[in-house]
């Protein structure tokens, strides 16, 4: 087994969060008796014989004058062993007189050894992460999934062999650097209190403000009960922080296809992220075709169609909601709040503008596809 080595930084981090508690000096030494962190910036590098002493006996150590006289490189106080798993792995000292910082030993020394469980558990964590950031970054990348790839899954918990839905996260990269760096913290901590999960879902981290979530589908139930938990963590984002999501869900639940649902939710996250909004790729048609299409076509389009009424939103609107109610006069009228007559003269008013009848079919599909490309070109057209 390795033995684990004390490392400046921790010693360091050591120091930074008990110095504030008393006002002696303190120091941190390894486990070769060299002096690694202090507050006293001079004893760093040096060696200390008195903590050589402690880490052989596994016992604290009181340093009178006389101690200071005949041992290398210490000071009167009292240096206690720093215990992990059972094994002394470096020692922290206190220096003064021995009868007065007697009573603040003990809680040093626990205070010592809980902040190097913390960190070495964070540690422990973040290894797993990058594992798992590792892992799925390759299954979504390969097309088959051999032996060996399973093997590796089950090391990480990760069972290939059950169907996932994946799920892609955009925070809004507008807000300030020091907001995105939050946001990495609060989503992670979001999914591990709130989301309602199941041991075998998986959220990683995935780039400048970007996340992904692995998760489980095998229960029938599971895209409803997604659907609920990702309007709720939409909303919490928006209402508690101000941050805006976007979000892209997949569509295949079938074992070992992550690169499909994968592709699926970036699909959808590219549309949703035009106006932070959850977007799932089932309910994508027309908005996958037409996000392929070049910025310049989309533009010539939306030009060619709606040039002479772009700045219309009347009849931008009579449009969109003839379109939703199937091309009825009446129940268009009805959602319009305008008579019959008045829905008449606006569509006429749209032929004559444009060239374009948009009671035909023909004419109604292109409307249709240059709103949509508006749309996706950032100018939302009133959805009320």
């Amino acid at each position: 087994m390795i033995r684990l080595q004390l490392l400046p930084e921790l010693a360091q981090k050591i120091i930074h969060e008990v110095e504030s508690a008393m006002t002696e000096h303190l120091i941190v030494v390894n486990g070769q008796g060299i002096i690694i962190a202090s507050t006293d910036k001079n004893r760093i590098g040096s060696f200390h014989e008195g903590a050589t002493l402690v880490m052989k006996s596994g016992h604290r150590l009181h340093i009178t004058e006389r101690d200071a006289k005949r041992l290398k490189g210490v000071k009167p106080g009292i240096n206690l062993p720093i215990y992990y798993n059972k094994k002394v792995i470096g020692v922290i000292g206190i220096t003064g007189t021995p009868s007065v910082v007697e009573p603040y030993a003990e809680l040093l020394r626990r205070m010592t050894e809980l902040i190097i469980r913390e960190a070495l558990q964070k540690e422990k964590e973040e290894r797993e992460t990058r594992g798992l950031e590792s892992f799925f970054y390759e299954w979504i990348h390969i097309q088959n999934v051999d032996q060996e790839f399973i093997n590796r899954g089950q090391i990480l918990g990760v069972s290939v062999e059950i169907p996932y839905i994946c799920v892609l996260f955009q925070v809004d990269v507008n807000h300030r650097d020091e907001v995105l760096r939050e946001a990495q913290s609060l989503m992670a901590d979001f999914f591990l209190r709130n989301f309602e999960r199941d041991p075998t879902d998986f959220f990683i981290r995935w780039g400048n403000g970007k996340f992904i979530l692995i998760k489980d589908a095998k229960n029938q139930n599971a895209p409803k009960m997604l659907s609920r938990e990702l309007t709720k963590w939409h909303q919490y984002f928006k209402k508690h922080y101000g941050i805006n999501l976007a979000v892209g869900v997949g569509k295949t639940i079938e074992p070992f296809k992550m690169n499909h649902t994968y592709n699926e939710a970036k699909k959808a996250l590219k549309v949703a992220q035009k106006h932070h909004e959850i977007v799932y790729y089932e309910d994508l048609l027309l908005d996958i075709v037409l996000e392929e299409i070049s910025v310049k076509t989309k533009h010539e389009f939306i030009n060619r169609i709606l040039s002479e009424i772009q700045s219309d939103q009347e009849l931008l609107e009579t449009i969109r909601v003839y379109y939703k109610k199937q091309l009825s006069i009446k129940d268009s009228a009805d959602a319009l709040h305008i008579h019959i007559n008045t829905l008449h003269y606006r569509l006429n008013q749209i032929k004559e503008l444009t060239g374009i009848n948009p009671k035909c079919p023909e004419g109604i599909t292109l409307f249709l596809i240059a709103l949509s490309l508006l749309k996706l070109d950032n100018h939302p057209i009133n959805e009320d």
